[in-house]
């Protein structure tokens, strides 16, 4: 599943923000059917202000944070806690659902269909190891209400996140330094080798 948001550069963070990965895909929970099912999302990077823009496409909203390089380094500790939990509730066959963290947001916002961007202000994600067996546990990030900064009626309810075994170990690499230093360089490197076809 793609998701497609329009421009190459983000209308969220106003910096020189371009795609980073799209390869993560974390799931929701549908309350009708009672299963888990794929969300498509994106993170851009912003290579002057050196932060992440997180895009998640719900069913009618196309909901996204923010988050600084600091935040991020929490988000890796989160994520290396939840590694760390996995292998020992596996081992010992246990099943566990206990908060390992929270990280905060620089920003928040989210749209409906085609409308206006709406824009909140930064909040704490409640990072949650949740075991569905004694043998699969997954990581999960639950959102708190999206408040517009703009407009006090205007507001939205994130879906929570679930994120399995591998693909939170994606999340966790992409976000490092030398990921992103390393997908600066070959930027660069591609942007340089298409200036001689002008």
């Amino acid at each position: 599943m793609l998701l497609v948001i329009g421009l190459v550069v983000s209308g969220a963070s106003f910096g020189e923000a371009i795609q980073y990965t799209s390869e993560i895909t974390p799931k929701y929970f549908n309350d009708v059917w009672k299963k888990q099912y794929d969300m498509a999302t994106r993170i851009d990077y912003d290579l002057e202000r050196k932060i992440f823009d997180f895009y998640i496409k719900e069913n009618l909203y196309l909901t996204g944070f923010t988050i600084t390089r600091d935040q991020a380094n929490s988000l890796i500790e989160a994520i290396d806690k939840y590694k760390e939990w996995n292998l020992k509730a596996s081992s010992k066959k246990v099943m566990l659902e206990k908060e390992i963290s929270k990280v905060n947001t620089y920003q928040t916002f989210w749209k409906v269909g085609n409308g206006d961007w709406n824009f909140g202000y930064g909040v704490s994600l409640s990072v949650i190891f949740f075991s569905q067996s004694d043998e699969i546990h997954q990581l999960v990030v639950s959102f708190p209400k999206f408040k517009n900064k703009y407009n006090e009626y205007s507001s939205h309810n994130p879906e929570t996140i679930y994120l399995g075994y591998k693909e939170a170990m994606k999340l966790r690499d992409a976000l490092t330094e030398k990921a992103v230093l390393g997908f600066i360089e070959k930027s660069k490197k591609q942007a340089l080798i298409e200036s001689e076809f002008n």
